[in-house]
Parts: structure tokens; C-alpha cells; sequence
């Protein structure tokens, strides 16, 4: 399942209080669900912030979210996305964000957070299993965030080594604050040659692998 739409309109200071005030209440809300599973799990702003700078700053037109919940970091990737198609006049790229959740409910939420703030012509919602997608994928995106269900990320290895090219970077979400849970993998790219590492104190912790070969 696919959701596209052409939304023009966008309002900066509009958008930054809609953040605002969407994380506080999905927080409360979470705050209260006893069912891990039951809590949207929202990105903190910290990190959707990160996440919005380093999109701008490395011009990465074609990204891919795995893990959209109600879509408040894909907001914050969206953004990102409308400022480089704004601000570069010098290519014809159009900036793409595709962003993966196999919950139906939960996506159409993010799309109604996304036409709310005039965003939802930058991406491209997907309800779709993240493996079932990256193994028929035949793209590369110079970033890939990862923010999804950890105990299925040893599944997306090699699939995540075709999709990134030199220099493109993959960012994985809760290292520090589920670090027993995402170790394995982390360690995998860590002792791969092809990838320069870093752990970042930010957020919930945030890894991030850069292809440099």
C-alpha cells in the first residue's frame, strides 16, 4: 500500500509548535500504556532534530525511514526534504522520503500529522513488512534511519549493504537506552571495513554508519 498527495503549503514556526505539541501528547499517552507494543515510541526531539540537520547538511535527497509508527520523525525527515527542495535551485532531483510500518492504523495517523502541516507531498507512506520491502529493493538512499521492531534488524543486513552506497549513512535509533538488544548488530557494521562508526549521546542514543567503501 502506497500514499502519495501534492500539499503546497508550508508554514515553519506553524510546523515546529505542531512537533511540540505532537510529542507531548503521544509522551503522555505513552506514559500511560502498560503494552510496550500499546506506545507509539516516538522519537525525542533532540534526535529528530539531529536527524533533520543531517539530511540538510548532506543533501540527502533520497531517504528511507523503517518504522514510521504515527510519524512524528517523519515529520522532521519531511521537513528536512521540503528545505532542500526549496533551497536547490541548481538540480532537477526531486527529494524523496519513503518511510515503512506494517501497522495500517498507525500510518494513516503520521499521513493525517503530514497533511496537517503541509508536508505530505514529500513522502511516500508505505504498509509494508521492512524486510518484504528491502528485498525486492533495487535503490539506494544516501540515508536510512532505522527506528523499528530491534529484534527483526539481523534480518536486514545484507539487504541494508545494498541499499547504502559510498557515503551514504544508516542511523539506528535507542542504542544506549536498548543496547543488549541492538549489540549484535551494531557490532556487525562496526567490524565491517566498509563502515566508519559512531555512537552518539543523543536522545535514547543514536548509531550511525557511514559507507566509506
Amino acid at each position: 500500500m502506497s500514499i502519495t498527495s501534492s500539499d503546497q503549503s508550508f508554514d515553519t514556526q506553524r510546523f515546529i509548535h505542531y512537533c511540540e505539541n505532537m510529542y507531548q501528547k503521544n509522551k503522555a499517552f505513552d506514559d500511560k500504556q502498560t503494552d510496550r507494543l500499546a506506545r507509539h515510541r516516538h522519537l525525542e526531539p533532540e534526535s529528530a532534530k539531529f536527524l533533520a540537520s543531517l539530511v540538510i547538511a548532506k543533501q540527502a535527497f533520497r531517504v528511507l525511514e523503517i518504522g514510521t509508527s504515527t510519524g512524528f520523525s517523519t515529520l522532521w525527515l519531511a521537513y528536512a526534504l521540503n528545505n532542500l527542495a526549496q533551497s536547490d535551485s541548481q538540480t532537477n532531483l526531486q527529494p524523496q522520503l519513503i518511510s515503512l510500518d506494517i501497522d495500517s492504523e498507525r500510518s494513516q495517523i503520521a499521513w493525517q500529522h503530514l497533511q496537517a502541516v503541509g508536508l505530505s507531498h514529500q513522502v511516500d507512506l508505505q504498509v509494508i513488512d521492512a524486510e518484504s520491502f528491502l528485498k525486492q529493493n533495487q535503490q539506494t538512499f544516501e540515508l536510512i534511519f532505522l527506528d523499528a521492531e530491534r529484534k527483526f534488524y539481523h534480518h536486514y543486513i545484507e539487504y541494508l549493504h545494498h541499499a547504502l552506497s559510498v557515503s551514504h549513512i544508516l542511523v539506528v535509533d535507542n542504542v544506549i537506552s536498548h543496547a543488549d538488544e541492538v549489540a549484535d548488530f551494531i557490532t556487525t557494521f562496526k567490524q565491517d571495513p566498509r563502515y566508519l562508526c559512531n555512537t552518539l549521546n543523543i536522545g535514547a542514543g543514536l548509531f550511525m554508519a557511514v559507507r566509506q567503501s
